[in-house]
Order: structure tokens, then sequence, then C-alpha cells
């Protein structure tokens, strides 16, 4: 299946015609370690040939090719300190309180506030000065007993759980208070569920959770191939579970969504996945804040490294274009998709384009398979 089939321009494909000023580019996900590949194009009667086209192929996951978006600051909620001043990320923004009596009134602990560089700081950005006690910030966090609850628009709003709280934070990051506080406060209806990018199992079925919704994931192939780790995998009450809108169920041919978060083992730098977006992670300290599940690990070398062949006719027919890539240089990079570029110099129309992945036979690849059947075997998808 080919999935993010688009033009240089990000425009999708109309009637198979494209522009000889744009290339045409798209992604497969087979599951499977292979060493081949072929690429079979049929172009429409009256197109023009494409003999010589050239083809690029690299492996990654599909959120490597994602455009680049501005560093991520700490999350909301945080609470922070530089050179004695203290601060708290708030709707993104770093707010520093005044005085030190307006912190304690509050109830904040000075225990509780991280120590970070300016550096580090800086990739939040500065928000307005808290000034007095008269009320708390936006994102403070509190806790009752063994509930939390954070501080949005004058309203606190629950955590579904202790454990969705502590997929974010940590408790010390929480103000504690008595019952009696909640008296003449507002509490929403709407509960703040776990952090973005957990894994949750319920029911035999394992979930990836994210903004409100669960995705159920297909397989224990689709697992491994997303680059999870099983003990990463948290189980959920039917409460905690339900307070989730469920989805279609999560396959190899959709990119990881919001909230993930990725290893660049070369470039020794995190990242996560945002609205279409890759949001590296410039700061350790902020990464610890994020830092939750194992991250998948990915390799920027993969993004510049490619193979390539050249279109040729075929002797079937002369409307059907081939070429067989040798994917060896590349199979081994962490991730799950095949990206294909291709590079048309004049106005083309396409009928179909298909994929196909092999190894070809040999002891050796024999083996490597009866091994993988054997690790497939032993995963089992219902772990928790």
């Amino acid at each position: 299946m080919l999935f993010l089939v688009q033009t240089t321009s990000q425009n999708p494909i109309k009637n198979g015609s494209i522009s000889g000023k744009e290339n045409l580019s798209f992604n497969t996900s087979p599951i499977g370690n292979f060493e081949n590949a072929k690429l079979k194009l049929t172009k429409e009667k009256k197109s023009k040939e494409l003999e010589n086209v050239n083809v690029k192929i690299r492996k990654s996951y599909s959120t490597l090719f994602y455009p680049k978006g501005s560093p991520l600051g700490f999350i909301d909620g945080s609470l922070l300190s530089v050179n004695g001043d203290y601060f708290i990320v708030s709707n993104g923004k770093a707010r520093r309180f005044v005085s030190g009596s307006a912190l304690d009134q509050l109830g904040f602990s000075r225990s509780s506030f991280l120590r970070v560089s300016q550096q580090d700081l800086q990739l939040s950005p500065k928000g307005e000065d808290i000034i007095n006690a008269n009320s708390y910030p936006d994102s403070t966090l509190i806790v009752i007993g063994n509930r939390y609850y954070q501080f949005k628009d004058q309203q606190l709003f629950p955590f579904i759980s202790e454990r969705a709280f502590l997929s974010k934070y940590q408790p010390i990051q929480a103000i504690p208070k008595n019952e009696d506080f909640l008296e003449n406060k507002e509490i929403s209806e709407n509960f703040i569920g776990f952090a973005n990018g957990t894994l949750a199992s319920s029911d035999q079925s394992v979930f990836l959770l994210t903004n409100g919704l669960s995705y159920p994931i297909a397989d224990s192939e689709t697992f491994l191939a997303m680059g999870f780790n099983w003990s990463d995998v948290l189980p959920l009450t039917p409460a905690e579970i339900n307070s989730y809108k469920r989805q279609k169920q999560f396959t190899v041919n959709q990119p990881h969504p919001d909230g993930v978060l990725f290893y660049d083992k070369q470039a020794n730098e995190y990242f996560i996945t945002s609205n279409g977006l890759r949001r590296p992670i410039k700061s350790q300290l902020i990464a610890q804040t994020y830092l939750r599940n194992s991250p998948v690990e990915v390799d920027s070398q993969s993004f510049e490294k490619s193979v390539s062949c050249n279109l040729k006719k075929t002797s079937l027919t002369f409307n059907v274009f081939d070429c067989d890539i040798d994917l060896k240089n590349i199979k081994d990079f962490p991730g799950n998709t095949y990206r294909f570029d291709i590079f048309f110099s004049d106005d083309v129309s396409l009928k179909t384009a298909n994929t196909v992945f092999y190894t070809k036979f040999n002891l050796a690849n024999t083996l490597n398979s009866l091994s993988l059947i054997k690790t497939r075997l032993q995963n089992n998808y219902a772990k928790k």
C-alpha cells in the first residue's frame, strides 16, 4: 500500500498528472527486512516516456520526513529556578514570580523547582510576571489526598487517575491542599488523561493514547515495526481507557501520532511529533520532562543516505516501466517506512504505481527468516 502520495509542493496527485517541474513522492511500509524492491509505473498511452527516470529510496519512520519545527520548551506546569528567580511554565510561557512572598502564599515549595540554565529557560517564551498571590497561574498543579488537579482558566481540571498525573509529572510538583480548598472552586467535568504517546493495554488490546484519542494497535508486528517497547505498556482500568475516544486500528501505514518521543542516535537529539512537524528538544533537562516511555530510535543518516535506480521499459508492454533496487545499504536503518522520490524531467500522466519487496533465496536469508519467525512467536501481543 502506498500512502502520503504527493508532489514536491505537497499537492495530492490529480488524475495521475505530474508536472515536470515537480517530483513524485510516496511512502510504503512493508513488514519485514527485505534486501530488494521493484517499482513498476504504468503511464497513460499519450503520456511521455519514462525511460531513465531516476528513482531514489530512503528508509526511516515516516515522521523523520516531516518538516522540522521550532524547539520545544518545558511542559506546562514545570517549576524552574534560575539564579534565585522562580518560574512556572504556564500556557507555554515561563512566568516569573516577582516576590518570594507570592511564592510562599500560594504554597509553592522552593525545593520543588528544577534548577536550569538561562539558556534552557529561554527555550520557553517569556510570559507576564506573577505579581501577587490573588490567584493561581494557569498550569498550577494541586494534590488533595491522592487526587491531582491542574488550574486552567480559573477552573480545576482533575486528572483521570494518579497514574495519569505521574505519566506527566512528579508528585513534588503539586501543591498539597486540604479538602476545604475545593470550596468555591469550579471543578471541570473534563478529565486530564495520560501523557501523549502513552502505550496502554486493556482487555487484551494495546493502545496508543494521544489528545484524548485511543488507537488500538493492529497486532504485535505493527507494535514492533513502529519501534515500541513492551516494557512501556501500562495496564489501564476500564474507567481510564473509557475516558478516551476509540479510533480505528493503528497500522504500519500510519505515521506515529502526536506526542511520541524519538531519539536520533546519530545527532544525539530528542524530538516529538506535533501537528505534522518534528519538534526538537535542545536541552537534556527539557528532554527529562518528556521521558516517560522509551524513545523510538531513529538515525538522521537515513534521511541523507539513499539508493537509486533508473526506470526502464519492460518487454511486455510499451506503457509499463520498472526498476529493481538493491536495499542492502539502507535496510538496517531503524524505521518501517521506505520513501520513494521520483524525478521527472517532463510532464507525465501515470495510470498506476506498484511496489514489491523481496529477498532472494539463499541459506543465510533462510536462517534469518526462521529466526524472525521464532522471535515473532515469542512476542506476546497481549503482554502487559
